[in-house]
């Protein structure tokens, strides 16, 4: 099928001299340019931005800065989209701006910007974003121009193709472009450049255009979009068990239930990172190992993964409430709160901490809903101790990679790099005080009911305070990973302390 040239497409009423009127937003506009033709080499370059410059598309990444600075104005969405995409795009460019220094550009498209400027010919950006999240990027990189939405107009398809030839003339431009849309504007072009096309859409290109360029960039692979997922995380939903193994409960039916809730939790838990990676996107793109993440490096799209994530909270949910009524509302309390820590909690002074551990301890109460295990008031303390210590740590490894970097707070969070001394004080009491609530507990009847010999426990109390020590004093040196829990599943002496607690646990019995 041949796509409409702009003189077929739908184009709102004609001007007086019968000339094309301007669509969209158009800078640096003159007087439209004759049919070109030919193979000159001062043929202008328009560059389509979304997917094609920059890994992701600038709608979604001004809703990912209202979801980080404004969230009540999501809200507002849907009234905005009833009034058209073009309009809910200049609503979003208004409300959130997207710096061209956070962003991912592609560079093989980069490179192609760079040579059409060093062979002295005009380079365009041409994309269907709203004109004021364009601007800036076009002025970054010393665009000669641009041509976008306008809140009237979703410069898109043949709209985009009737503009661009309105400004050039019909085969007096070369396009680079990547979606299905593009079509109709690559029908007009001299030359069409295709970003990463399926195969499919590279043989529609070739029927429609003489002069075909492919090329072919780092894209993002299901192993990304694994990764952006955070599966070594599932390892704090082993949390999940610890009731059933305080009360030694081996039931196969407490188990079953259990696990199910382990892959409850799991989907969850990485629904809560994806929202989080979403809303704290700028700030991991200049962070010095987050910015390698899948979404903040461009190897996924925002788009897509925040589909997965919001897929994997329904889902987890409906499992946890299948398996118990209140083990589901611990499920929801947990999404709800990973919601709210992601777009507020996390910017508040040690509040943020001790959401941190109300994760953990979340889990914990969740495993013990599902199996009908109850648990004791010195379970929960220690947990409640032991938890707030591992959180600070995670903190207290940011403010150290901040101080190291001669930089003076932590983007997007509550801290200055001065509060490291005062966390790292804090950590180490809160683990500490863990310790003395597990020697008490050692001591109390209902220790002395589930183990036939209960000293044997007290080698527990060492081992932890010798992980804690440790860990918190490799932290002040630079060498605990951004989370402990990841550290610690690579630290042989934090597998071997392990080891030595289940010996001592299992000489107990």
């Amino acid at each position: 099928m041949t796509w409409p040239g702009p003189s077929q497409s739908a184009v709102p009423d004609q001007a007086p001299d019968g000339a094309a009127p301007p669509l969209g937003a158009m800078a640096a506009a003159g007087e439209p340019r004759a049919n070109i033709g030919g193979m000159s080499d001062n043929t202008p370059l328009a560059v389509d931005v979304d997917g094609t410059l920059i890994r992701g598309d600038l709608l979604t990444e001004g809703i990912v800065r209202l979801l980080a600075t404004a969230p009540a104005s999501l809200l507002a969405l849907p009234w905005w989209l009833a009034g058209g995409r073009a309009g809910l795009k200049r609503k979003v460019a208004e409300r959130a701006t997207v710096a061209p220094g956070t962003l991912q550009l592609n560079s093989a498209v980069l490179a192609e910007v760079r040579a059409a400027k060093a062979a002295g010919r005009e380079v365009w950006l041409a994309s269907g974003a709203d004109a004021k999240a364009i601007a800036p990027l076009a002025a970054t990189l010393e665009a000669d121009g641009h041509i976008a939405s306008d809140g009237r107009v979703n410069l898109v398809g043949t709209a985009k193709a009737a503009a661009l030839t309105a400004r050039f003339g019909e085969r007096g431009f070369d396009y680079i472009g990547n979606a299905r849309r593009d079509l109709p504007v690559w029908n007009c072009a001299r030359r069409a450049i295709g970003v990463n096309l399926p195969p499919r859409r590279a043989a529609a290109v070739q029927a429609l255009c003489d002069d075909v360029r492919l090329l072919s960039t780092d894209r993002g692979t299901g192993a990304d979009h694994w990764r952006a997922l955070r599966p070594h995380q599932w390892a704090k939903n082993i949390l999940v068990f610890a009731p059933l193994l305080a009360a030694h409960n081996l039931t196969f039916t407490a188990w079953q239930l259990t696990f199910g809730l382990f892959v409850a939790f799991c989907a969850c838990a990485s629904a809560g990172y994806v929202l989080n990676d979403l809303a704290d996107l700028p700030h991991d793109r200049s962070h010095a190992n987050k910015r390698r993440r899948p979404l903040a490096s461009g190897a996924v799209r925002p788009a897509p993964l925040a589909a997965i994530g919001v897929a994997l909270a329904v889902g987890g949910v409906a499992l946890a409430f299948w398996i118990s009524l209140v083990a589901g509302l611990y499920a929801l309390c947990y999404v709800g709160l990973a919601g709210a820590y992601s777009l507020w909690l996390k910017r508040r002074l040690f509040l943020d901490v001790i959401v941190l551990s109300g994760f953990y301890s979340l889990r914990v109460l969740a495993g013990a809903a599902a199996a009908a295990v109850p648990l004791s008031p010195w379970f929960l303390a220690l947990l409640l101790f032991a938890f707030l210590a591992l959180a600070i740590l995670k903190r207290q490894t940011e403010l150290k990679g901040i101080a190291d970097a001669g930089r003076a707070d932590v983007p997007g969070r509550g801290y200055v790099a001065e509060d490291l001394a005062s966390l790292t004080a804090l950590g180490a009491a809160s683990g500490f005080t863990s310790v003395v609530v597990l020697a008490l507990y050692i001591q109390s009847d209902k220790v002395a009911d589930l183990y036939g010999r209960p000293e044997a426990l007290w080698l527990t109390c060492p081992l932890l305070l010798y992980w804690f020590g440790r860990t918190m004093v490799l932290a002040n040196r630079g060498r605990v990973h951004d989370d402990p829990i990841l550290f610690a599943l690579r630290d042989r002496a934090s597998w071997i302390t392990v080891a030595g607690i289940a010996a001592a646990v299992a000489a107990a019995l």
